[in-house]
């Protein structure tokens, strides 16, 4: 059976026009596959930034509640200071009062 031209150029036109139609199908699938990739690197970035900035909100968290405790404990050591004072000073005027009671 001799081969036709017209059937080889046929046959080789269709082989072409298939590996073309293939290497744009895998080349789509391929830049679909990186663009997933690329979505996952960036949501695993995300992911790692959000990490650290709990971490550093526990840290501040932690740190804000020292320095409340030292703020609370300084206001209870002031207002005993300040009773302490009080106390001092009204019995520094008893006493005054009963120096200037006994010079009259």
């Amino acid at each position: 059976m001799p081969l036709d031209a017209n059937y080889i150029v046929v046959v080789i036109s269709a082989s072409a026009v298939s590996g073309i139609g293939t290497a744009l199908v895998v080349g789509r699938i391929e830049a679909k596959r990186e663009k997933i990739r690329k979505t996952e690197r960036e949501q695993d970035a995300l992911k790692i930034e959000l990490k650290d900035l709990q971490i550093k909100l526990y840290q501040l968290e932690k740190d804000l509640n020292e320095w409340r405790e030292k703020y609370y404990n300084a206001i209870q050591e002031l207002i005993s200071v300040k009773a302490e004072l009080e106390e001092s000073l009204i019995k520094l005027s008893l006493i005054d009062l009963e120096l200037h009671t006994h010079d009259d």
